[in-house]
């Protein structure tokens, strides 16, 4: 005989309580609340200094009115234009000279020493000079960030052009593939995964790159939030900006996740 609905229902609804409990999103979570209750408790008591940290009660306040002020919402529309702006150029100009580089090697050998002298250059060191040529604007903002996410996307690329299994060519010669074909049917596919991690590494950097061009020099933006908050000692609406500015940060990371396992069926 089966074991009667009820049964089953009794012993089904525990499994599922501990599942939940032992799931990571769960175990984040409660890692999340213990660091917010330790951080208010620390700060009412006088363990922490709130004049540096703040409290996670007075920080809600501030990130609140910032939302319904429309103060966080035009602040993040200027970083961002300049932000997507920077890193769609970098991601399709990286990805196409990489790939030439790795499938074309006589252009990989040629080019590759100038990619790794301007690659060692310090990208945040240069702003001074962007914004001599170009002023304080998003122009700068988006060239720091295309210069901050380019090289990563662009050695990925070649990487994994470059390491493409030579069986996997000979195969596709063997079926008659055209040089273009081979490319795009067995090359493109083979150095995805590479592309997606330089596409990740590269977007990361981008948001760093921007934050702190706007610290450097800027009329508007998170970064630039940031720095006045912080020299103002606003420390609770300071502390507000950074929490958001790494919400956006979690935001496009996990969107990176979503396009990852998207684009990987096609490999």
């Amino acid at each position: 005989m089966g074991t009667p609905p009820g049964d089953r229902l009794e012993t089904s609804e525990p499994a599922r309580l501990r599942a939940f409990a032992r799931s990571p999103g769960t175990l984040s979570l409660l890692i999340l609340v213990a660091i917010l209750a330790g951080w208010e408790a620390g700060g009412r008591t006088g363990v922490l200094d709130t004049f540096f940290f703040s409290t996670p009660s007075a920080i809600s306040v501030k990130a609140w009115e910032m939302l319904i002020d429309g103060n966080l919402l035009f602040h993040t529309l200027r970083t961002g234009y300049a932000y997507v702006a920077g890193v769609v150029a970098a991601i399709a100009f990286g990805a196409t000279v990489g790939l030439a580089m790795g499938w074309w090697r006589r252009f990989g050998d040629v080019v590759d020493p100038y990619v790794v002298f301007f690659s060692a250059m310090p990208r945040i060191a240069l702003f001074p000079v962007i914004i001599l040529i170009f002023g304080i604007g998003d122009l700068s903002r988006t060239i720091i960030v295309f210069l901050g996410v380019v090289f990563p996307v662009l050695f990925n690329a070649y990487i994994g052009a470059k390491q493409t299994p030579r069986l996997l060519i000979d195969v596709g010669r063997v079926f008659g593939y055209s040089h273009n074909r081979l490319f795009t049917a067995v090359v493109l596919p083979a150095a995805l995964p590479y592309l997606i991690a330089g596409f990740r590494i590269g977007v990361t950097l981008g948001i760093i790159m921007i934050v702190v061009a706007e610290f450097l020099a800027a009329s508007a933006g998170l970064g630039q939030q940031i720095a006045v908050t912080a020299q103002s000692y606003q420390i609770a609406e300071m502390w507000a900006w950074v929490l958001y500015t790494s919400c956006y940060a979690l935001l496009i990371v996990r969107g990176m996740d979503y396009f990852e396992r998207w684009t990987m069926r096609w490999a």
